[in-house]
């Protein structure tokens, strides 16, 4: 399971071809299926990643609570989070693909995850987000 899980996923990973370079943690889109990759791509030349998988492929899990990050700030639970050809997030809906909405968890009496700033460094924040089914 991914370092980035919030809330377990209800249902098995589906174990896809991913993209080259994909690691553990990592958004990913696999045709009409977007998630979160639940350990690194398989290469059978270096024999790492996931195991049991057969060469480029990973498990992908499509449910769940994940924390990601997003260039961009959040202003709202419930934001629109989609997912660009290079695997990489954004709040911008043109030429992307719905990955999923922000969602809190709440944390002694606070809401945590749903909601970002950026930073004066511009560096990306994370929030939480739970993947659409497509």
């Amino acid at each position: 399971m991914a370092k980035n899980c919030i809330l377990a996923p209800t249902e098995p990973a589906r174990v896809l071809p991913v993209p080259a370079g994909t690691v553990s943690g990592a958004p990913v889109k696999v045709g009409g299926f977007v998630g979160v990759a639940a350990a690194d791509r398989a290469d059978a030349a270096t024999k790492k990643g996931a195991v049991g998988c057969p060469d480029g492929y990973a498990p992908v899990e499509v449910t769940g609570l994940w924390e990601v990050k997003v260039p961009e700030v959040v202003a709202a639970a419930g934001t629109a989070i989609y997912i660009k050809a290079d695997q990489t997030l954004t709040t911008t809906a043109t030429d992307n693909t719905l990955f999923g909405h922000t969602e809190p968890i709440i944390q002694r009496g606070v809401p945590i995850g749903a909601t970002k700033v950026v930073d004066s460094g511009g560096v990306q924040g994370t929030v939480y987000v739970r993947p659409v089914k497509v």
